[in-house]
């Protein structure tokens, strides 16, 4: 019975140190084609970065225990620097099974705006819900808008200067809004999405926040940075 007990054993050290060496050759080979993809592109590649929006606040789902930010591209699109990174972070205690510890990957996606922000978060009303259920006035937002479209935010008057009517019947057109939620937070705008980072998306996700911005009224930057 020993001797079984110690194959069993010997077995399954051999197999704990087979998947760790598995697991560095991913993260190394990713490592690689991140590094390539910037190369080609122009672009800046940072392994791991303890905070690559600065300030910025990530939304709630992306929150969590023991939280890193790694493969991190940096660009610019046009006029705007973009930065595209995932974002993995360890389930709370309520979401987890059995006695595992699950890591959640994010992709997180930004684009720095013109000036500083408020906070504000825009969602499809058919995602999970990130923000509490409650946020700008009835009479404030098109009948249309607001039916399809949750948005909280921290200031009134930049949320309105954000959802105007264009912008917003823009949002209800755009069928890229029912998977990319989206948030003011900073110096940036930025979206996310529980995936892995894959730089081409990244860029498609980047462009959707550029259109975003570009049809922002020039006096909501403005004002931000006035402070009034």
């Amino acid at each position: 019975m020993e001797g079984v007990l110690a194959v069993i054993a010997l077995v399954a050290v051999v197999v704990s140190a087979g998947a760790i060496t598995v697991a560095a050759h991913f993260r190394t080979e990713r490592s690689s084609e991140m590094r390539a993809w910037a190369r080609e592109h122009g672009w800046h590649y940072t392994e791991h970065h303890p905070r690559p929006l600065e300030d910025a606040v990530l939304p709630r789902p992306v929150h969590g225990d023991h939280a890193r930010a790694q493969h991190v591209l940096t660009g610019r699109r046009g006029q705007y620097l973009v930065t595209a990174f995932e974002h993995t972070h360890t389930a709370s205690a309520p979401d987890r099974r059995g006695t595992g510890r699950t890591r959640h990957t994010y992709r997180v996606v930004a684009v720095r705006t013109p000036g500083p922000v408020a906070e504000l978060e825009i969602r499809r009303r058919d995602l999970p819900r990130t923000v509490p259920d409650h946020g700008i006035g009835d009479g404030d937002v098109d009948p249309a808008f607001g039916s399809a479209f949750h948005a909280v935010g921290s200031d009134d008057e930049f949320t309105r200067s954000v959802l105007d009517h264009d912008t917003a019947a823009w949002l209800l057109a755009d069928s890229r809004s029912r998977s990319l939620p989206v948030r003011f937070t900073g110096d940036y705008v930025l979206t996310w999405a529980q995936m892995g980072l894959d730089p081409d998306r990244a860029l498609t996700a980047a462009d959707y926040l550029i259109e975003l911005v570009n049809r922002i009224p020039e006096q909501a930057w403005k004002r931000r940075a006035s402070g009034a």
